[in-house]
């Protein structure tokens, strides 16, 4: 029975990966060195997933936050989020139906890539105050990403696709499935501002409250619930990193995605900062004060800081919006990254993508050979199973451990997979000839 690796890339790799970090360049995109680009943020990402998951030390932050590196991320976020909207358009334009997926899956992937780094370094206060000015940009980004997952139309995912053969359509799907767990990511993100207002710029805050009025999308996610669905036969889903089907004990139990929202709004609402931004007006009034019934003893009983967010929602049921309030003075900056792409490449999309479908669309076999090639190591299926939870095939509890022939069946320990061996061995069989 083989076992989870122990690291991903070594310790000198990830101090040297970090330190040599570099913005990209948009006329780059699907070219070698970008492909190189790319790998050694999706190592980085596996590295920092891997030291979160076994409780290590995390590496991975501390290189961040103390070369200062963190907006690199957010500039490469924000970058192919307008390249899906200026250049990928024009490329099916020009190309149409594609020969393969990998090199746009790729392109899409590293923005899932650079949000989920953000995720997990901006856990810690320390690196939400080395962001800088580029913390106006992420607050922007990450409203604008959570935003598409109150469209349900938006959200809904295809277990598959309609046309098999069509890599156009694929494709899309992949676009669609990524934004929405950007979407999920940029959730936390959103609660881990809110967490470290009292150490922000008070701009950031007016950002949050005043602009985004996060505090009345956070209530509309607690309505909507996007991070749960029906599946075809009726059986309730749930998105942890993917779809997975409930278990009859997470019926009652609070997802960490909705934790989220709930600390941020408590966070965001109970900060004593926030008055001074946030007027309670007629509209707000009646939208926070649906939260309510949705803040049983059941949610309190899992989070119990919620309580604080209760007693002041009871207060603000028996008082009146305060339309007169106060308000601070609010001197309000202009993020720079998305206007600075944006401007850098104004009127020369049409170029862009004309010199970028020489690589994304080419049929070169040897040039697409040499790009898989680069990322072979970052798609190493051993790296790739020893950061993603398992749940063992027979208790569902969390496995270590699978089996050391076909790879694919997971067990919590020798016992289960014994158990297991006369159900599992024909499968193994077939798996293992195929």
């Amino acid at each position: 029975m083989s076992t989870r690796m122990e690291y991903i890339i070594s310790s000198w790799e990830i101090e040297s990966f970090i330190d040599n970090l570099q913005i990209s360049d948009l006329e780059n995109i699907g070219t070698k060195g970008w492909f190189e680009f790319h790998k050694r943020l999706m190592l980085l990402n596996e590295q920092s997933v891997l030291e979160i998951n076994a409780l290590r030390e995390e590496s991975t932050k501390e290189w961040f936050v103390s070369l200062g590196k963190i907006p690199i991320l957010i500039y490469e976020a924000i970058q192919i989020d307008i390249w899906k909207h200026k250049v990928f358009p024009l490329l099916v334009e020009m190309n149409e139906e594609p020969k393969n997926t990998f090199m746009l899956f790729t392109i899409f992937y590293h923005e899932d890539i650079a949000v989920s780094l953000l995720e997990n370094v901006l856990f810690h206060c320390e690196s939400a105050e080395t962001l800088n000015d580029s913390i106006l940009d992420l607050v922007d980004y990450a409203v604008k990403s959570v935003s598409l997952l109150i469209d349900v139309s938006n959200v809904e995912i295809y277990e598959n696709v309609k046309d098999p053969n069509s890599c156009l359509e694929e494709i899309f799907e992949k676009k669609k499935e990524f934004e929405f767990d950007i979407g999920i990511r940029c959730i936390s993100i959103l609660r881990y501002l809110a967490e470290f207002a009292d150490k922000l710029p008070l701009y950031v805050l007016s950002r949050l409250l005043t602009t985004h009025d996060v505090p009345y999308l956070l209530v509309e996610l607690i309505e909507r619930r996007p991070w749960t669905k029906k599946n075809t036969e009726g059986e309730n889903m749930i998105y942890i990193g993917g779809w997975r089907k409930t278990k009859l004990n997470e019926e009652e139990k609070i997802s960490k995605i909705e934790g989220q929202i709930w600390l941020g709004l408590r966070e965001l609402l109970l900060n004593p900062k926030s008055a001074s931004y946030y007027e309670i007006t007629e509209h707000r009034y009646f939208k926070l004060l649906k939260l309510q019934k949705y803040l049983h003893e059941c949610v309190i009983d899992q989070i119990s800081p919620l309580m604080d967010l209760k007693q002041w929602l009871n207060y603000l049921n028996v008082s009146s919006p305060n339309t007169n309030a106060s308000r601070a003075i609010n001197v309000e900056l202009i993020p720079q990254i998305r206007s600075s792409i944006m401007e850098k490449y104004h009127k020369k999309w049409k170029k862009l993508a004309k010199n970028q479908s020489k690589f994304i669309y080419t049929t070169d076999a040897d040039y697409i050979k040499n790009a898989a090639q680069i990322l072979s190591d970052a798609y190493d299926l051993d790296k790739l199973d020893c950061i993603d939870i398992k749940e063992c095939f027979l208790c569902h509890e969390e496995a270590k451990k699978r089996c050391s022939k076909c790879k694919e069946a997971w067990y919590c320990g020798r016992e289960c997979q014994i158990k297991d061996w006369i159900k599992h061995k024909n499968i193994c069989d077939k798996i293992t000839k195929n």
